[in-house]
């Protein structure tokens, strides 16, 4: 009887530990969290805890009801393991509508793979999991633990995500007082409550039934938009590396000490470099020079081993080996640069498109990348030195228009990358087209772009084959089904030239009878499709600002002359101009088609976005119209 009433306590227990609602049952979920959610996170304690400057632990308990197949990121178990961030035990729970556990799963039964991937080399490991819906709502419970060997990398409080609301979250922090911890809360107002444990300090956060907030797509990353608390130690030792974050500066001061004596060349290398920089005429020229060298005879290579994720390899060892990762070939050109007499920093950075912005009044360690500044009181230059492609002095959304840690001997530094101009990123096309009666033809077409589509011309169009580069044309570039075409590439330009010639079956959009219809160019200008602007409350992020520039001549067959031209357009919004033209000319029987597309800002604001949406419709509706040639 003992052993009976035993087994239904544990029962009891295990389906009611959070509290007393059992809140594995989908039917306990309140009414007001179901809306505009697609999961919703019904109990979460995080147990944050610093035994010392150099060791800490994170314990984890989440339970999430997935609500629908859009909520399937929360079926998702992903965790990066390594050295100073281990996963030593995991375990997840999977119930049914009712509450009722249908499996279960231990860390061993978990997939794990080496970090090793897209020229990344590294001692870490993932482990991952995806666990499967017979039908919804259904119930998945997340228990692990996390080892941190060293204190670099407090664990930010993620309250919120887009369409997933919280019935209950508690965070809690416990940390020796001498060590110090400093936070912020972001996109909400909660206060911890603070207790004082012996030589310690405990901070706990907590919240109850927040509402679901929708996803709107093309914002800023959602760590920037969704509730958050920010968190990070005033001291902190990565490796027996120990450093102070309560300030920028301080903080770059350990980056610093950290790569102190990286720079150093040999006495063979620097006479190479000198006399490869003696005929140019200033230091800008000088600069160019050596980061063509570095692009033309440098690999990037991603290497995270130990301490390698944030101290640099020796600039000696990356000339060598002619390969390094993103930290290690900035350094290198840093070395390049001091060899000539040429003062350069490497500057931390949050990389990719649309990434959370570097709080300029929190110190946090949020740096995913790092690339070199050349500092110049007129004009600074900026190098990405991981890019083979990339002009000297042009950054692209992967990392202009946000702020970097520049790292000095004296320090860290906040700065702001420069933004880029339309003028900076230009997409131009001239096309002759020579049509024939039957409908098909010739077109030859000259290409020039510069800035972000230089980059994405020269790494995905002519690095595939020519099978991948005809989908290329059509799927991205909008271009008329060839038949056949060959192309010509010259990539040593600042801006990137590329000739085609197209052989195409069928040029015009339809006949009738002894009409052609023909479309304004064979390349279209905007095939982007934006999200709807009602309700928007939050910017838009276009990936740059550009210009686009397209010129199509057609020639005509000799018994064709022109029956209708589409009316010239000159249409504008606050961020972006549209303007076409067409031209007859009856000695050369040709249609000239001429258009100028410009986005002069990439950041729309929320309240602008309407107006953006109805621009570049009638962008894209101007495609439709339809140049009406006929048989004399």
């Amino acid at each position: 009887m003992k052993i009976f009433c035993l087994i239904l306590l544990v029962f009891f227990l295990e389906q009611n530990c959070f509290s007393q609602i059992n809140i594995l049952d989908a039917s306990t979920i309140p009414k007001n969290l179901t809306d505009n959610a697609h999961s919703i996170k019904r109990e979460e304690k995080m147990d944050f805890e610093v035994s010392d400057i150099n060791e800490a632990k994170l314990t984890v308990t989440q339970v999430f009801t997935v609500l629908d197949a859009e909520g399937e990121d929360a079926l998702y178990f992903y965790k990066y393991s390594d050295q100073f961030r281990k996963l030593i035990d995991a375990e997840i729970k999977v119930f049914d509508s009712h509450g009722v556990q249908i499996n279960k799963y231990k860390m061993k039964e978990m997939n794990s793979e080496a970090a090793d991937d897209d020229g990344l080399v590294s001692d870490g490991k993932i482990y991952y999991f995806r666990v499967s819906a017979p039908s919804y709502p259904i119930t998945v419970q997340y228990d692990y633990v996390l080892k941190f060997k060293g204190t670099l990398n407090y664990p930010d409080y993620r309250v919120e995500i887009p369409e997933q609301s919280v019935e209950h979250s508690i965070f809690t922090v416990n940390v020796p007082s001498n060590l110090g911890l400093r936070y912020k809360d972001q996109n909400i107002s909660i206060k911890p409550v603070i207790a004082e444990k012996g030589n310690n300090k405990i901070y706990t956060w907590e919240v109850n039934n927040l509402s679901a907030i929708e996803y709107e797509e093309g914002s800023v990353s959602y760590e920037s938009n969704y509730p958050a608390i920010l968190i990070g130690p005033n001291q902190f030792s990565m490796d027996g590396n120990e450093g102070d974050m309560s300030s920028w500066k301080n903080f770059g001061k350990w980056y610093s000490q950290l790569d102190q004596g990286s720079i150093n060349l040999s006495d063979k290398t620097k006479t190479f470099l000198l006399d490869m920089v003696k005929g140019e005429a200033n230091d800008k020229d000088k600069v160019r020079k050596i980061y063509k060298y570095l692009q033309s005879n440098f690999r990037y290579v991603s290497i995270q081993l130990g301490i390698g994720g944030y101290k640099t390899f020796d600039a000696d060892f990356v000339d060598n080996k002619k390969y390094g990762d993103c930290k290690a070939l900035t350094n290198y050109m840093e070395a390049c640069l001091d060899a000539i007499g040429i003062v350069s920093y490497p500057a931390l950075i949050n990389a990719e498109y649309n990434q959370q912005p570097v709080d300029p009044d929190f110190p946090h360690n949020s740096f995913t990348h790092v690339i070199l500044c050349v500092p110049d009181h007129k004009d600074t230059m900026w190098l990405e030195c991981t890019s083979s492609v990339t002009d000297a002095g042009t950054l692209g959304s992967f990392t202009e228009n946000r702020n970097a840690l520049l790292i000095t001997p004296d320090g860290g530094a906040l700065v702001s990358t420069p933004k880029s101009k339309a003028s900076e990123n230009t997409f131009e096309l001239t096309t002759n087209i020579k049509l024939k009666e039957d409908g098909s033809g010739i077109s030859e077409s000259v290409m020039k772009v510069s800035g972000e589509y230089k980059e994405d011309l020269i790494e995905n169009l002519m690095s595939e084959d020519k099978d991948g580069q005809k989908k290329y044309l059509i799927s991205k570039l909008g271009f008329l089904q060839p038949d056949d075409f060959t192309m010509q590439s010259d990539r040593n330009n600042d801006s990137a030239k590329t000739n085609f010639e197209m052989e195409i079956d069928k040029i015009p959009s339809f006949t009738a009878g002894s009409k052609m219809f023909l479309s304004p160019r064979i390349y279209k200008l905007w095939n982007q499709e934006l999200p709807s602007a009602e309700g928007r409350t939050k910017a838009f992020y276009f990936y740059h600002p550009f210009v686009k520039k397209d010129s199509t001549i057609y020639y005509l067959p000799e018994n064709y002359t022109i029956e209708n031209l589409p009316k010239a357009r000159d249409i504008s919004f606050a961020y972006g101009v549209f303007k076409t033209k067409y031209l007859y000319d009856e000695k050369t029987n040709t249609v000239t088609s001429t258009a100028v597309l410009q986005l002069s800002q990439n950041i729309i604001p929320a309240d602008k976005f309407a107006e953006a949406c109805k621009f570049f419709d009638n962008v894209s509706n101007e495609y439709s119209e339809k140049i009406v040639i006929n048989s004399k």
